[in-house]
């Protein structure tokens, strides 16, 4: 796997996450084919729709399954469901948490995604300082995420005062958010974001 490779995965990743609000979705689903072609996980270039998301969706499991924490105290899970009626709240500033939130997931997924790529190919290709470099910068930008995420998580769960929360664990000694292990929280949103991936494309293929 080289630099190129990976920025191949990564546009791949942005358009299979988007294709639920593209308006040529199987077209983009080609383009998905062409770039995992060029990163070298399909043999030769395929038309056929059903292949290049099965292709896809193998690879982001693995990759997934690479970045998943072992759980420290709790499984979180993360319904999405419970912000719909936010999502075009009369109120602008409501409506504007919860799409920073939204954004928020998503960056933070297609982040840690790559991220183990990243960083064994960058000891390869890179010198030991710009390795240093770039590697501290993605660290850094992927905690920052993090960090924003769970403000985020924590903002929402006591926002939603009706219903199901956004943010449920199966601990019973943990009664707040900020109590939850950074991994834990981490892997909820990992889990959401593979989920979203695959739902996307599977309603494009109906």
């Amino acid at each position: 796997m080289t630099s190129k490779d990976i920025e191949n995965l990564e546009r791949a990743d942005q358009l299979m996450f988007d294709l639920a609000k593209s308006t040529t979705p199987k077209d983009d689903i080609l383009k998905v084919g062409q770039l995992l072609k060029e990163a070298g996980l399909l043999q030769d270039r395929s038309y056929d729709l059903k292949t290049i998301v099965a292709t896809y969706n193998q690879d982001a499991q693995i990759e997934i399954k690479k970045a998943l924490r072992p759980k420290m105290r709790t499984t979180v899970t993360l319904n999405l469901s419970a912000l719909t009626p936010y999502l075009d709240n009369s109120d602008p500033d409501i409506t504007a948490i919860v799409t920073d939130a939204l954004d928020n997931f998503k960056q933070y997924g297609q982040i840690v995604l790559r991220f183990n790529e990243k960083k064994a190919t960058w000891q390869t290709e890179k010198n030991t300082a710009d390795y240093q470099q770039l590697f501290s910068n993605l660290d850094n930008r992927r905690t920052s995420i993090h960090n924003a995420c769970i403000d985020n998580i924590n903002i929402l769960n006591r926002l939603i005062v009706d219903g199901t929360p956004l943010a449920s664990w199966d601990n019973p000694n943990i009664t707040q958010i900020k109590e939850i292990p950074r991994s834990d929280i981490g892997n909820a949103i990992l889990e959401l974001y593979v989920r979203k991936l695959i739902n996307n494309d599977q309603q494009v293929l109906k």
